[in-house]
């Protein structure tokens, strides 16, 4: 269903989106990575991908049964850009995780169009522990991955 029709929406770019990759727009840089793994697992969409240094991304979307809605609720990312890891999840993606109290970040859009995987909101850098860090700062982000079905 990816072609050259679906280019024109919003949040595309108007170049060619290379399947397998990611990129992750954090505070006006971005990062691009190679998608390693993808693909729809039961009500989530996920994305896990690297840079050749090593930085790791992962990102969950929440998705109806029927993969027609997205829930920006459901949804979460980390991601290593520079040796910072940053997060951002929505509160049912961050109680999934087993954890509790409130989620770091916001997930303010979460969207699957076809092989598009996409997300914005804001992240915050995050501990060891993979929880908030201390005096961290959120930062708006935009994450846009492209995964073809049957490519995970």
């Amino acid at each position: 269903m990816v072609g050259a029709s679906v280019m024109p929406l919003v949040g595309c770019s108007d170049e060619y989106f290379e399947d397998r990759t990611a990129q992750v727009t954090i505070d006006g840089r971005t990062s691009d990575f190679q998608v390693d793994s993808c693909g729809l697992d039961q009500e989530t969409v996920f994305v896990v991908g690297r840079t050749d240094g090593g930085a790791v991304l992962q990102a969950v979307v929440g998705v109806s049964v029927d993969g027609e809605d997205t829930f920006p609720a459901a949804t979460g990312l980390t991601v290593d850009v520079g040796g910072t890891v940053w997060g951002s999840f929505g509160p049912e993606s961050w109680a999934r995780r087993g954890q509790t109290g409130p989620a770091p970040g916001t997930i303010t859009s979460a969207k699957v169009r076809g092989a598009r995987i996409q997300a914005r909101g804001q992240v915050v850098e995050l501990d060891v522990d993979g929880r908030e860090a201390v005096g961290a700062r959120p930062v708006d982000f935009e994450f846009d991955a492209r995964c073809d079905a049957g490519a995970a």
